[in-house]
């Protein structure tokens, strides 16, 4: 929205941030450390914060020599075109990450066992490439210590949940952002921004319009956040940014079809023991589209010489007949609990007829009778799936299992500079607007995993530093109200405070900064010589249907062992080891002070 005199501002902040996920925690952190007072905003409520990277693993990209790292890059990128200046800051940032690891967050990054080789080991120079992480994977442990990071500075950054960015506030003639309207508590507040605005809000793979504009794709499913809708797209189109990457996307293949906003089991793709065998995957129509064994690389999957992303199916199946289901339930690969659940969804049929009815899919008997005839001729005509792993339909019943395409997140967003200042059609700079995360990230095709980890660190960190820059003045902002005198409703949402528990002399408070919820996971255990008689959780933030329903199977299952050391929860992996890890900590402080 442009800018008018008798526009009436609410609050002035330094810098105003879009997004409280990685990259926008990394930026409002970086620039409140260069004392500048910083406005975070999220359109998620309180708990629901944290973007996709609150879903991350935590492993992040990092390389040992730029020439190296750059032609890598360079060959995933082709044959699109690429920024020349934004790459070669993206890839000379990677090379310090490390050091900014330990200088920032006084953490030493060690290798991660996510990716033991690149993701594209083929590629020349792939050696150059190494995955690292600050924290242990899958546990949620990455988002909460980018969350720790402005939560330690709340005298400086003030948070706002459910509070939506609705326009860029821009000056008509200079171009330069001015502010941000936000709305906040039910109402529209105009707040500006001295120095400089960071978007941050992720992308648009929760927008149906946008996923079928963009990526010309019907029915997606997201699998990680729930908030990223677009909504920089449109503040970047508004301000007159160019657009890039709109139809870049990576994904992880397929996810069980419930119809629901996030389905399940979203790595069911890279499963080899359920695609061994009397199985395959059947288009809408019934017929193959693809090798099941082939390695998935965030979506993309080879075809003729080349990694592309998947066609689009909009509903597929796994299709099965009697003696490949009775293998599954016998399943003792690592997957078999998943295996074993993901059957369970299966809807059963006496024929193939039947069963093609049944999925809306009218040439699955022909596809049956052409696998039968790849299993005889020991080769995979259409999509060159191993021989040794294909077997021939037997005899009925037969079973279908509803899967959906699924994403996880988009690359597209604003074109954006090597100092993450965005840039407008005619390719220059709209001054004090600023973009990170994976909002305009600076990847064309073919996802690199431990990438975007690594951009969001990088481009929040720069976004963060160039915001909090002092800038001259486009308009007089001395007589804007402060936050601090602007009323009750503009408070932070964020407050920074530690609980305390009670104990009684046999008892010991347990703290693990793990699981999914934003709060550590806190027990109290209570101790009887060596034995173990009660776990109480006293703090938890878990989703109740799945962590919040894996802790008292825990509870009970540590009790009757007398050990922290039980298995995990199947479906609830993060809270299981934050529980694991809580108790632990308690049963260390009972055998020190016992």
């Amino acid at each position: 929205m442009n800018y008018s005199a008798d526009l009436k501002w609410d609050a002035k902040y330094d810098v105003v941030v879009i997004g409280f996920g990685g990259a926008g925690a990394t930026a409002a952190r970086y620039a409140a450390k260069q004392d500048r007072k910083v406005l975070l905003v999220d359109a998620a409520p309180e708990g629901s914060e944290g973007g996709n990277t609150r879903f991350a693993a935590g492993a992040f990209a990092t390389a040992v020599d730029v020439d190296k790292a750059k032609d890598y890059y360079l060959q995933s990128f082709a044959p699109f075109d690429h920024d020349e200046a934004t790459l070669n800051s993206f890839v000379h940032e990677l090379t310090q990450l490390t050091t900014y690891a330990e200088a920032d967050f006084g953490l030493k990054a060690h290798q991660s066992g996510m990716h033991k080789r690149p993701e594209y080991y083929e590629f020349d120079h792939a050696d150059a490439m190494i995955h690292q992480s600050m924290t242990t994977l899958y546990d949620g442990s990455f988002w909460k210590l980018l969350r720790q990071g402005v939560y330690d500075q709340l005298d400086k950054i003030d948070v706002w949940y459910d509070s939506p960015a609705q326009h860029l506030i821009q000056d008509p003639q200079t171009k330069t952002i001015l502010g941000v309207q936000i709305e906040h508590q039910g109402q529209l507040r105009n707040i500006a921004a001295k120095n400089g605005v960071v978007m941050s809000s992720g992308g648009y793979e929760n927008n149906p319009e946008m996923v079928q504009t963009f990526l010309g794709r019907g029915a997606l499913a997201p699998i990680g956040t729930l908030y990223n809708q677009g909504k920089g797209i449109d503040l970047a189109v508004e301000a007159g940014a160019r657009l890039w990457h709109m139809a870049n996307f990576d994904s992880h293949a397929f996810s069980l079809n419930e119809g629901r906003a996030h389905e399940q089991f979203a790595y069911m793709i890279q499963w080899k023991s359920l695609f061994t065998g009397s199985v395959f995957i059947a288009g809408d129509d019934g017929t193959r589209y693809l090798n099941e064994q082939c390695e998935d690389r965030h979506g993309f999957q080879y075809n003729h010489g080349d990694y592309v992303m998947l066609p689009n199916q909009n509903h597929p199946h796994i299709v099965m007949d009697q003696a490949e289901y009775d293998q599954l339930q016998q399943d003792t690969s690592p997957k078999a609990d998943q295996i074993k659940q993901v059957i369970s969804y299966a809807v059963k049929a006496d024929t193939l007829a039947d069963l093609a009815d049944k999925i809306k899919a009218p040439r699955l008997a022909q596809a049956v009778a052409d696998f039968n005839f790849f299993s005889a001729q020991g080769r995979d005509y259409v999509a060159d799936r191993p021989a040794e792993t294909i077997r021939q339909f037997g005899d009925g019943p037969y079973y279908a299992i509803a899967i959906r395409h699924n994403v996880l997140h988009t690359h597209g967003g604003a074109r954006r500079n090597g100092q993450c200042e965005v840039l407008d059609l005619a390719g220059n700079v709209i001054p004090h607007l600023y973009e990170a995360g994976e909002l305009g990230d600076p990847f064309a095709t073919k996802y690199i995993g431990g990438s975007s980890v690594a951009d969001l660190l990088i481009s929040g960190r720069l976004a963060g530093l160039n915001a909090a820059k002092p800038k001259s003045a486009a308009i007089d902002l001395d007589a804007v109200t402060s936050p601090s005198l602007a009323g009750e409703a503009l408070r932070s949402d964020a407050q920074a405070t530690t609980p305390t528990f009670e104990t009684a002399a046999n008892q010991y408070i347990g703290v693990a900064n793990q699981g999914m919820g934003d709060l550590p996971i806190t027990v109290r255990v209570t101790v009887d010589g060596e034995q173990m008689t009660d776990i109480e959780t006293m703090q938890a933030a878990e989703t109740p249907t799945i962590g919040g329903a894996a802790m008292p199977k825990l509870r009970a299952a540590m009790l009757k062992a007398n050990t922290y050391d039980v298995d995990v929860i199947s479906g609830a992996s993060a809270t299981s080891k934050g529980y694991r890890n809580a108790v632990k900590d308690a049963l260390k402080q009972a055998k020190k002070l016992g």
